[in-house]
């Protein structure tokens, strides 16, 4: 009655979004929703921002998005993993103050519920009044703040499907540092990505990638147990000092992925292609590295004397076959 009465009216009515129902129907919604939010996010024609936001409009929006998103992470939950680790390290454990935890973009309560956790879970749009909508990279560095006025570090970060959200490299550059931020020397972070974010990407690989967490001083433990999935890649990392010879391996082995791309042939488009993140500059707690990677430039000496080699093999080439010939 109330959309007829809508029609009625002369307004137009929006059709309502399909309740998630299948695995497909879920993979569907969220693989438009980046799509359309991506170029959202890097357009400046004011056409082609009316065109996104009606696009996102007719798949649900943000709702169907987190409706698609609680749908997947039933069938792939992180929160048992994460406190699986929690009790191998000893951290959760019966007698122990219950390990503080840092959830990034929490679209269900899985974690919330786990017993024996004291958990602050953060969506940009939170959809339980037990989440708190905020923007993680507005938080201030080492924790949360204590009633004295102190900041206390957590025990342990989770970011399970988040770095894939956002659209920016260099704002996921941003958020990996923050992470750090947040965590005591020691603690853990727990980071979930789609594999094709590793496996089709033109920039990164699987261990790019982990060089990449090092560099900001997230040590993954790569023989760490991990749920056996073909479709997400995990990572269980150690927060310590960052590590600039790790952020340079990065940086280069990204600039050769890069430069080599033009060169390899076509394959099926993906999402994960486009995944990259742009390391430079600050890596936190003092530690710096360039902006990008270049490529060290030969001297004008050392090109001189890299010729004169050159000649000098010619010459005795040369020679060795002229007295070939005479003999």
């Amino acid at each position: 009655p109330g959309r007829l009465r809508l029609w009625r009216m002369g307004l137009s009515i929006v059709p309502l979004p399909k309740r998630i129902k299948s695995r497909k129907h879920a993979r569907k919604v969220t693989s438009e929703y980046h799509r359309i939010t991506e170029r959202l996010h890097h357009t400046t024609s004011s056409d082609e921002r009316a065109k996104c936001a009606a696009e996102l409009q007719a798949i649900g929006g943000v709702d169907a998005y987190q409706q698609a998103s609680q749908f997947n992470t039933a069938l792939h939950s992180t929160s048992r993993w994460v406190a699986r680790r929690l009790r191998a390290h000893g951290v959760l454990a019966a007698g122990k103050p219950p390990p503080r935890v840092l959830e990034i973009g929490a679209i269900n309560t899985q974690l919330l519920d786990t017993p024996g956790l004291h958990v602050r879970a953060l969506d940009l749009n939170s959809q339980d009044a037990r989440i708190e909508q905020r923007d993680f990279l507005t938080l201030p560095l080492g924790g949360a703040l204590e009633a004295s006025g102190a900041s206390r570090p957590y025990d342990a970060l989770v970011c399970s499907m988040v770095l894939n959200c956002v659209p920016d490299a260099r704002r996921r550059f941003d958020m990996l540092v923050c992470m750090r931020g947040q965590l005591r020397v020691g603690g853990l972070c727990f980071v979930v990505l789609p594999g094709s974010c590793l496996s089709h990407s033109h920039t990164l690989t699987h261990d790019s990638f982990a060089d990449c967490l090092r560099g900001v001083g997230l040590a993954p433990d790569l023989a760490a147990e991990t749920p056996a999935s073909a479709k997400l890649a995990y990572f269980e990392c150690a927060a310590g000092l960052p590590d600039p010879a790790a952020a340079l391996r990065f940086q280069r082995a990204r600039h050769e992925r890069r430069s080599g791309h033009g060169s390899q042939p076509p394959r099926r488009k993906s999402r994960g292609a486009d995944f990259d993140v742009d390391l430079g500059g600050a890596l936190g707690f003092g530690e710096r590295i360039g902006r990008s990677f270049e490529a060290l430039q030969p001297s004008r000496a050392q090109k001189e004397q890299r010729a004169a080699r050159a000649e000098f093999l010619r010459q005795l080439k040369e020679e060795k076959l002229n007295g070939e010939k005479e003999e």
